[in-house]
């Protein structure tokens, strides 16, 4: 869909861990790696941090300050 949908005006942050779930639904991992190349062929602004945990927030909170930076950089507050 994000490859064949015009592009929106957004910034991306993708965030998953390699032990993520992997159940009757669906790979994540695999599934957030191929959602950061989608973003990348139509030309969005993304970020995708892949790290070696689990579904949970102990990798979000660690890069939460950095992830914050990325996605505000540039914003002139009016």
């Amino acid at each position: 869909m994000i490859r064949k949908t015009e592009k929106k005006p957004i910034r991306v942050l993708l965030q998953d861990g390699s032990n993520d779930l992997d159940n009757n639904n669906g790979n994540w991992p695999l599934a957030n790696q191929q959602m950061a190349k989608s973003l990348k062929f139509a030309g969005y602004d993304y970020e995708f941090v892949y790290g070696q945990g689990f579904h949970s927030n102990k990798h979000g909170r660690a890069i939460l300050p950095d992830s914050l930076r990325w996605l505000w950089r540039g914003y002139e507050q009016k």
